[in-house]
């Protein structure tokens, strides 16, 4: 299983340079405001070049704005081999169904209900087992698991998918695999609520969300929810739940096909540095 790390900033970028992982995952994935520029784009491709690592690009959902600023880049992606993009949003599938470049479908539309906390469905009064057993059959599924959702995607181009480290999913996982879609799992955080306008820069009192200082590339805040007992994590306009990986969830990835293990390289975890990341490849015993 390859490694790929998703750094935040250009530092960051030059951590994952030096380490073992086997690719670079660069770009924003939820937050149309912390788009970078076109030139800011080259430079880290080139230092990903450099590196003799992969090279993908994420792309979030999108305003008008914010796909007039992608546009271009677009253009400038297309020209280079091996690239690809990662996004969730249609307009940019559109822009991208007659281009070479190779497409992933983002986080941000792949549907998968048990990204919310269980509880949130088991509302009702003395369910029996088997009303609980048909709702969770349901609950870890994904949106991509239906057949006709499947087949828009792939007329886009779409050739993969990212997806989140849920074990309970992991058998779903391998029935996509199946049908021919390529599979990369998130590691560390599991998004459960993504806004378009940012979360954290409300919760800060930021005067323009649209401009905000970019809080998110230093720090999260945790929030609790009274009525589910549960802490979550807010950063930017996403909040995440935490997850473990286990070595044994790293075996059942490999036996079902997954392809890509995505590292998150940001105030989320405790993976800042070229060695952190060489740790975490050594420690679940890893190809780069």
């Amino acid at each position: 299983m390859r490694v790929l790390v998703k750094p935040n900033t250009i530092n960051q970028l030059k951590e994952v340079a030096e380490s073992k992982c086997a690719g670079i995952r660069f770009g924003s994935e939820f937050c149309e405001n912390s788009i970078p520029d076109i030139k800011t784009l080259r430079h880290a491709h080139e230092l990903a070049e450099g590196s003799e690592k992969s090279f993908s690009y994420n792309i979030p959902l999108l305003t008008n704005r914010g796909l007039d600023k992608i546009k271009p880049q677009l253009e400038y992606l297309n020209e280079i081999d091996d690239i690809e993009i990662v996004t969730g949003d249609l307009g940019v599938l559109n822009l991208l169904r007659d281009k070479e470049v190779k497409t992933r479908l983002g986080r941000t539309r792949v549907y998968i209900p048990a990204r919310s906390p269980w509880d949130q469905i088991t509302r009702m009064p003395n369910p029996s087992f088997f009303a609980l057993r048909k709702v969770e059959k349901l609950f870890y599924q994904t949106s991509l698991n239906y057949r006709r959702v499947l087949e828009f995607f792939t007329s886009h181009g779409v050739v993969g998918a990212d997806v989140d480290l849920i074990p309970k999913c992991f058998s779903n996982y391998r029935d996509i695999i199946k049908k021919g879609l390529s599979l990369s799992t998130h590691t560390h955080c599991i998004p459960i609520a993504v806004t378009m306008r940012c979360h954290t820069a409300r919760f800060l009192g930021e005067s323009s969300p649209e401009e905000c200082s970019l809080p998110c590339m230093t720090k999260v805040h945790t929030i609790k929810q009274r009525e589910l007992g549960k802490k979550f994590l807010l950063h930017g306009n996403v909040v995440y739940r935490s997850v473990d990986i286990t070595s044994s969830d790293i075996k059942t990835l490999n036996r079902i096909g997954v392809e890509e293990l995505i590292i998150p390289m940001s105030p989320l975890n405790e993976i800042n540095t070229a060695k952190e990341i060489d740790d975490f490849i050594r420690n679940f015993n890893l190809g780069a």
